[in-house]
């Protein structure tokens, strides 16, 4: 609803006014010259607190990061050209992870557009297959109205990226309408029919199995989906980086349907007879390369319920597709008669037996490094229900996924993407939101690319602990080269720094794990630190993997 009582104001001022509306208390920016009246009217909004990066990706994923906590739209400001260019990974996450985030663009101004002028980009092009929404604000009176429909692009349907584009001249421009606010927000409840079917069927299965998603993230999401499973007796499979959105000590809990699973155990999912996704989009790495369940035509029975239209349908065939909000839908599933918890009791147990079978760790050693499994032991320990992670992509994050016995009370953060270069600023973002450490594990590699925003975390005195696997290798590419290609590695070999001596450059305190005596010590020190920490783990290469060594890939094991 328009304020009646505003004066006339820039449109940049009308733009911060805007995200107050929205109830945006944060954004994570670069300053550049293409935005400068929003940053100036920033600075008079009490109400948000603007965080400076120290590169448009740090940013970026930081809006990412903050939106999967929030479940609202994380917010990201870069400057023209350059700025958005290197931003452009985060909304390439955000559209594979179905996470809301809206980027802020400037713009050349406009007399100059089309003439190639110094940074000029056509949004509409470069972002037109990642985003949602791309729209550039060529009139001031429409700022609001493009302002509120990125946020309501954003989370409707498949929660995604959105971009505002704003020309340097109109943000000065004066304009005498108010903020106009949130839209409502759209609910796909489930109707009462598809809700029986899917009983129906449910009590029809003696092996069902419930696929859970990042559409169930939230505490509330979590909670119902326990309610549910419970109800039902049914097993719980999470998806991709999904670990914690269910107690792993659960007996219902099955495992995770993350990268370089044993092959033995997606031959035991398939035994199901019955798929009940939720909340999930099915995309390769959950589905284990398309065959659990097998695309197009699965071999079990298959309920896939999702709030999109476009995603229903559109790779798997469906015994039912159930257009609905995921959550709602498994409120209604929990209520609806016919679920006898003890029925699938040896089905249930049998999974999670392969789970745990799987998750039990062997103390191991190496004579080129620690097994950061040791690590993760040594964090499990420590670390108490509040436990919040920011994870990298690489192998080393699969020590994490198979050893590490999540509760739903912590938090898991990590791109669905692949995206390398998330762990340092997914931390930053988390410990700005949660107020608590946030255990960042993040390769040698990934390091090198974000690892600068630990300069953020120093600034803003935040509780970090970056753990930072150091094999010296791209160990995942490493690990793929030795597979397909024996014998043959190339470019992937790395000449690292001290990256402890690096974190005390910063401002941070730096430890160094360079045995499994050394474990206890540097996870004590860097836990208790008064602010950011580092340590340093001095990996072993031999075992590339959670799953495999590279002795194992030699002999194709």
């Amino acid at each position: 609803m328009s304020d009646s009582r505003a004066n006339t104001r820039t449109a940049a001022q009308l733009l911060v006014a805007e995200l107050a509306a929205h109830s945006v208390d944060r954004v994570f920016c670069v300053p550049g010259e293409s935005y400068l009246a929003v940053l100036d009217a920033l600075y008079d909004e009490k109400r948000i607190e603007t965080v400076t990066c120290r590169h448009e990706s740090g940013a970026g994923f930081m809006a990412v990061a903050d939106a999967k906590l929030t479940g609202r739209p994380g917010v990201a400001m870069v400057s023209r050209g350059p700025g958005a260019t290197n931003a452009s990974i985060a909304v390439h996450t955000a559209q594979q992870d179905a996470t809301p985030l809206v980027l802020f663009v400037g713009q050349i101004e406009r007399k100059d557009r089309g003439r190639r002028a110094f940074q000029e980009v056509e949004y509409r092009r470069m972002f037109g297959d990642m985003a949602k929404l791309v729209v550039e604000v060529s009139d001031a009176a429409r700022i609001s109205e493009a302002t509120a429909q990125a946020f309501h692009a954003a989370t409707t349907g498949t929660p995604g990226p959105a971009v505002v584009v704003l020309p340097e001249d109109m943000l000065l421009e004066e304009v005498a309408s108010g903020p106009q606010g949130p839209q409502r927000t759209l609910l796909a409840a489930p109707s009462p029919g598809s809700v029986r079917e899917a009983a129906a069927l449910l009590a029809r299965a003696e092996r069902p199995v419930i696929v859970a998603g990042g559409r169930l993230s939230l505490p509330d999401a979590r909670r119902v989906l326990r309610q549910a499973a419970e109800a039902w007796g049914i097993p719980v499979l999470v998806s991709f980086r999904q670990q914690d959105i269910f107690d792993n000590e659960h007996p219902l809990y099955a495992g995770h349907l993350g990268y370089l699973l044993p092959r033995q155990q997606v031959a035991t999912y398939q035994e199901s007879d019955l798929v009940l996704a939720v909340g999930t989009r099915l995309g390769d790495v959950t589905t284990q390369g398309y065959v659990f369940p097998t695309a197009p035509k699965p071999k079990q029975q298959l309920i896939h319920v999702y709030d999109d239209p476009a995603v229903l349908g559109s790779v798997f065939q469906t015994d039912l597709a159930v257009l609905a909000e995921p959550v709602a839908f498994l409120k209604a599933l929990a209520a609806e008669p016919g679920g006898e918890p003890g029925r699938h009791a040896v089905w249930a147990a049998h999974l999670h037996r392969g789970y745990t079978e799987m998750a039990r760790w062997e103390p191991q050693e190496a004579a080129d490094g620690v097994v950061f499994g040791a690590v993760i032991q040594g964090l499990h320990r420590r670390l108490g229900a509040d436990a919040v992670f920011a994870n990298d992509a690489g192998n080393f994050s699969g020590w994490l996924g198979r050893y590490f016995p999540f509760k739903a009370s912590q938090r898991l953060l990590g791109p669905v993407s692949g995206a390398m270069g998330f762990g340092m600023p997914g931390a930053v973002a988390a410990a700005f939101r949660l107020k608590r450490r946030v255990i960042s594990l993040i390769g040698d590699g990934g390091f090198l690319m974000t690892g600068n925003e630990l300069a953020t975390a120093v600034q803003y005195r935040l509780p970090v602990t970056a753990i930072v696997a150091n094999n010296c290798s791209y160990g995942t590419i490493r690990n793929h080269q030795e597979k397909f290609y024996p014998g043959r590695t190339i470019a992937t070999e790395l000449r690292n720094p001290d990256f402890a001596r690096l974190a005390e450059a910063f401002g941070a305190r730096g430890f160094r794990i360079d045995r499994p005596q050394d474990i206890d010590a540097a996870l004590d020190g860097a836990l208790a630190a008064d602010g950011p920490s580092l340590v340093e783990v001095k990996t072993s290469l031999e075992h590339i993997s959670a799953f495999t060594t590279l002795g194992a890939l030699a002999r194709k094991d």
